[in-house]
């Protein structure tokens, strides 16, 4: 168990990041990455990643380590912050995103549920379109009654994901939800950054400008030319079907501009709603009150 880390969260444009930064330069200490997007080395722009200069600066980790179509999730991302772990153990990790459930799993809340290859998702979803719910259902009653009692026959996508869990590692859901992620840290400071609503779309507004005005625009034409998997992260990634509807000509860039903040304060209206309910160990503050509870704290 590590003696301490520190968890950064809030919703975007909240400058998470800058203050992970200034706390860095402040402390023997690393950075790692807790945005299930700025995991992904395409769409570094839009996505709003650290520049490389950035990263080598200041110790990050984890900031586009994988490679499009491959896919991450909270079992994937967590079994990679115990490698980083593994090789700074003289330095206190601050982690630093917008995703909360990546947090939760270093309370030991998630379930290491390993990362199941696309083949097999793909293989099993050919299944449940010839057999359907009904024979799925069965299925899943036979491998994991206990869930089974817990979900509805009509609810596809948690009877997929059981059924795939079931296959892929031999184990049913019951049991990754029994096991839950081991506790790495004696004491986390987890702070979740607030800013005044208005002050917040400020900095939305004008960080959904610089982006359009960036090479993002670019970025996204380029990435559009893949081969595409429509159920891949990126694809929701905010902002990415804004320039897409730009790029061919359905909307001006005004307008593309326009939804694109729309869609950014919706998110962020979200993530605010989710850091204030779920998480009970997280403390709001300010960004300059955080700044001086971290350095006095530590």
């Amino acid at each position: 168990m590590y003696p301490l880390a520190i968890l950064i969260g809030g919703p975007t444009a909240s400058q998470k990041t800058k203050l992970a930064f200034e706390i860095q330069s402040k402390i023997p200490s690393i950075i790692i990455n807790s945005d299930s997007m700025q995991v992904y080395k395409d769409l570094g722009l839009l996505t709003n990643i650290p520049s490389n200069e950035e990263i080598r600066k200041y110790s990050c980790n984890l900031f586009k380590f994988i490679e499009y179509p491959d896919k991450c999730n909270v079992g994937f991302w967590y079994t990679k912050v115990l490698k980083v772990l593994s090789k700074a153990k003289e330095k206190v990790p601050i982690f630093v995103g917008g995703t909360g459930l990546y947090f939760e799993s270093l309370y030991g809340k998630i379930s290491p549920i390993p990362e199941i290859p696309e083949r097999a998702e793909k293989r099993i979803k050919k299944l449940h379109k010839k057999y359907g719910n009904s024979l799925f259902y069965r299925k899943l009653q036979q491998v994991d009654e206990i869930y089974s009692k817990k979900i509805s026959r009509n609810d596809t996508q948690r009877l997929l994901r059981a059924i795939t869990v079931k296959m892929c590692t031999g184990k049913n859901l019951t049991h990754w939800h029994g096991l839950g992620s081991k506790k790495l840290f004696k004491k986390i400071l987890y702070l979740t950054i607030s800013v005044e609503r208005n002050i917040l779309y400020k900095k939305i507004d004008d960080r959904c400008l610089n982006i359009m005005k960036s090479d993002a625009v670019n970025e996204v034409s380029i990435f559009l030319k893949k081969k595409k998997l429509i159920d891949h992260p990126l694809h929701k990634s905010i902002g990415f079907k804004e320039i897409e509807r730009y790029l061919m000509g359905k909307n001006t860039f005004n307008e593309s501009l326009d939804l694109f903040r729309q869609e950014t304060r919706r998110y962020a209206k979200r993530q605010i709603t989710w850091f204030k309910n779920r998480p009970k160990e997280a403390i709001a503050m300010n960004f300059s009150d955080a700044k001086k509870y971290l350095l006095k704290n530590i």
